[in-house]
């Protein structure tokens, strides 16, 4: 399950910005830049209370939080997350447990992959 699930996300880029313009029409990249930044502060907390969950195999905090997680992650254009929250979810819904320490490890590099596309796009935007 992991294997396909993997294959399906890659080539999705990490950060899509068309994604964010789509949901919020036309953007100044004053306003990206901070649209970007209120997400990686509230998803961040929210990832972190997720990776708690997921060490602690607390289901029902992992649902929700992956919940949580997915929409802000689409709507930001963060699709890879997205999608890995929805598979986060769907699991834990399933009880299917076998996999959640793999799952824990690609949401952590996940998140790291994103974490640094929003700074260098963040930093990028606020020198300019």
């Amino acid at each position: 399950m992991t294997e396909s699930f993997e294959s399906s996300i890659h080539g999705m880029p990490v950060l899509d910005l068309q994604v964010l313009q789509s949901f919020y029409g036309e953007l100044t990249e004053e306003e990206i830049t901070m649209i970007l930044q209120r997400f990686y502060q509230e998803a961040g907390a929210y990832h972190q209370r997720l990776s708690q969950a997921l060490a602690m195999q607390n289901v029902l905090d992992i649902i929700q939080m992956a919940h949580k997680l997915k929409s802000m992650a689409a709507i930001t254009g963060a699709q890879q997350y997205s999608t890995l929250c929805i598979q986060i979810e769907r699991r834990m819904r399933e009880d299917a447990f076998d996999e959640l320490d793999h799952l824990a490890s690609y949401l952590s590099l996940m998140w790291q992959q994103l974490e640094q596309c929003i700074q260098a796009r963040t930093s990028q935007k606020g020198q300019a």
